[in-house]
């Protein structure tokens, strides 16, 4: 049996070019100042050596590996598998590599974090779960820039883009109030995500402000799946005479599932019977049969934030952390009625 051919180098193409090994490298970094014809020369080199830069060895001289690791959680919901794409697609235009690390139901992010320091990644991404204080300082420790997306921890020390969920639910609120809605529901998420604490704290605020009392709206967990807003939205109607006609879901998972619920096993008509806002409108949103009414985060506007913070963590390990907000925007579909 014929032995392993023997890997081709940088030295390799550099000695067929004519160039140092230092210009090779050059030529195959992204914005790295070399001149049109050398860079040519190497890349001709490199093709009839069938030559393939080697990372690995790459991030062992510059210390930068150009990973960067995605820590997800729901991938039941379509709106984190659309920021994961489009997470991808960005960073992968900047000349970077994104490694996914996935927080099973019921495991903790902390165990996925102590698993991302085991590869030499450049920054963190974490979505949709919650880190410790101590992890995140362990991974700052090591240099390592931490960013949380659509969501803050109160007191950790990590930068943090969200949309301003607080301010959606106020629209969701007015939405309804202005729509005609007298008995106010919401189909909550997570206790202890803050994208759930401002949604309602929002809805549940400006629905007082407008003399509805807080313990006259009706609220159900859902947990943010699809399945969780059905029966939520079964219990809620359990009793019609304390029925609601006008129903905020945490997320558009939960409101589709509130949808068929309300229509299928309780024979409602939307809007008449119940409107229904959701939040986030991912792409099923606006497909029959729903044609949710819903608050569109502004994906592209935080995940642009979020890579810039990546990147000024890289540069700049002392930086101080921030918190930036984004505002949302009401879709207007059919589950609302017409303003009255």
């Amino acid at each position: 049996m014929a032995g392993r051919k023997r890997r081709v180098t940088s030295r390799d193409v550099a000695l067929r070019a004519g160039v140092s090994q230092s210009a090779v490298s050059r030529a195959f970094t992204r914005g790295s100042s070399i001149a049109d014809e050398t860079r040519r020369k190497i890349l001709e080199a490199a093709s009839a050596l069938n030559y393939v830069p080697n990372s690995i060895a790459r991030s062992l001289i510059t210390a930068r590996s150009n990973i960067v690791a995605l820590v997800v959680g729901d991938m039941g919901n379509p709106f984190y598998s659309a920021i994961l794409d489009e997470f991808s697609q960005v960073l992968q235009g900047l000349g970077k590599h994104v490694l996914v690390f996935r927080v099973a139901s019921g495991s903790e992010v902390d165990d996925a974090l102590l698993e991302v320091l085991q590869y030499q990644v450049d920054g963190i991404v974490v979505t949709s779960a919650q880190v410790s204080s101590k992890m995140a300082g362990l991974c700052l420790e090591r240099g390592i820039p931490v960013v949380m997306f659509n969501r803050y921890v109160e007191g950790l020390q990590t930068d943090n883009v969200c949309c301003d969920n607080f301010k959606g639910g106020q629209l969701v609120a007015r939405a309804l109030l202005e729509s005609g809605g007298t008995r106010f529901a919401m189909i909550a998420g997570e206790r202890e995500a803050s994208t759930n604490r401002d949604r309602m704290e929002g809805y549940l605020q400006t629905l007082e402000q407008a003399g509805i009392a807080r313990d006259a709206v009706l609220v159900e967990q859902g947990h943010y799946t699809y399945e969780g807003g059905m029966s939520a939205t079964l219990r809620l109607f359990d009793n019609p005479l304390t029925a609601p006609d006008a129903l905020f879901c945490g997320n558009d998972i939960m409101a589709l599932g509130a949808i068929d619920a309300l229509c299928d096993t309780l024979g409602c008509r939307i809007p008449d019977d119940v409107m229904v806002i959701g939040f986030d409108d991912i792409p099923e949103a606006s497909r029959s049969p729903y044609r949710l009414t819903t608050v569109r985060q502004p994906r592209d506007r935080m995940i642009e934030m979020t890579v810039e913070l990546l990147e000024r963590g890289e540069n700049d390990a002392a930086s101080k952390p921030t918190t930036h907000f984004v505002d949302a925007e009401l879709i207007w579909r059919e589950t609302l009625r017409e303003l009255i």
